[in-house]
């Protein structure tokens, strides 16, 4: 039996596992801010980034998280950061373009043929193999959601630049699934908002990034960090958020083992949740878009909300999104609510 399938293949129901991200130290970067820049150089920089996911691996280890991540301390952006390593991409001369349709952002451009260089979070992965014997889950940004973060002066079609990216992404995964993850999750927000073009190529760029993978495969789909632009596009979307409607059909019929998505203290119809019949569903019982922990009961609550139309062995109760813009106690208590939570249904159900 291969390691991951070992770390994966157990009794235990209801395991938790988190969106990805997590605060960064105050001494790494500037606490509750997306996307801020580094207050370290060069070798220590290095250094304090391996500090800081061996932290974000005690946190989670010590809340009772049952399937771990580096906490994606090593990356400022969960896309601009794997780009910034590709070749074929311009960052010194950035154009402003349209990000998932509600804001605008100044992004890197595409100048030429995209290309890979070398592995990008592959060494991060094998050091967080190397300090824990837990199920480890790996994050990357999915295709489409990659395409939507760039001005494309190079190709001039969204499909071919996605198709592009989703063969870069499975080498990457690739060597990710040998450095150890259990689980390698791609991150699809754009899924919530370019509903045609996830049904034209949008899922099939997505099954190209997985391909070849023997360990389990995910896709992140949520409404966003709790960042204004986000919170405002949610107050648009009326008492129902039935976005996943159209992408769970096409999901349930993919070849993606997991699929996760925001729940908690949001409108989307739990019904929708029977739409990915046959999928692990990795249902977010935790909001991130506010200071505010949630209790046990809480956590449980939404849980047993999904159990009537997942069944417990196919749910893992996850966080809504990433939590890197928290407070770092804000965060580490959601991820310990999560976890007692979790073992309270589980209780329930006798296990």
């Amino acid at each position: 039996m291969e390691p991951w399938r070992a770390r994966l293949t157990s009794p235990l129901l209801l395991q938790t596992t988190i969106a990805g991200s997590l605060p960064k130290p105050a001494w790494l970067a500037e606490p509750k801010k997306l996307w801020a820049p580094w207050l370290l150089e060069g070798a220590l920089l290095d250094e304090g980034k391996r500090d800081a996911m061996r932290l974000a691996l005690a946190d989670q280890e010590a809340a009772g998280i049952d399937i771990v991540t580096d906490g994606e301390q090593t990356r400022r952006h969960f896309v601009t950061t794997f780009i910034e390593n590709l070749e074929g991409v311009d960052f010194k001369n950035k154009r402003t373009v349209r990000i998932r349709n509600r804001y605008d952002a100044d992004v890197p451009v595409v100048v030429g043929k995209v290309a890979r260089a070398g592995p990008v979070y592959v060494a991060d992965i094998r050091f967080l193999r190397s300090q824990t014997r837990r199920a480890i889950k790996a994050t990357l940004p999915g295709p489409m959601t990659m395409v939507d973060t760039l001005y494309d002066s190079h190709y001039r079609s969204r499909e071919k630049l996605a198709r592009e990216f989703a063969a870069i992404l499975n080498q990457e995964a690739r060597e990710l699934e040998r450095a150890g993850a259990d689980v390698i999750q791609f991150d699809e927000p754009a899924f919530n908002v370019y509903m045609d073009e996830v049904a034209d190529w949008g899922i099939a760029a997505l099954e190209a990034a997985a391909a070849g993978l023997r360990c389990r495969s995910a896709v992140h789909i949520c409404y966003g960090y709790g960042i204004k632009a986000n919170v405002d596009w949610k107050r648009t979307l009326g008492s129902e958020w039935r976005q996943y409607e159209a992408t769970f059909p096409l999901l349930a019929r993919s070849k993606i083992d997991q699929i996760s998505l925001e729940c908690a203290n949001s409108h989307v119809p739990l019904e929708l949740l029977a739409l990915l019949k046959g999928k692990d569903v990795l249902v977010g019982a935790i909001d991130v878009a506010n200071g505010t922990v949630e209790t046990p009961e809480q956590v449980a609550e939404t849980i047993r909300s999904a159990m009537k139309f997942v069944p417990p062995e196919k749910l893992y109760p996850c966080t809504n999104c990433g939590m890197v813009p928290l407070e770092r106690d804000i965060a580490l208590g959601k991820l310990k609510a999560l976890s007692l939570g979790a073992a309270l249904v589980r209780r329930e159900l006798g296990g």
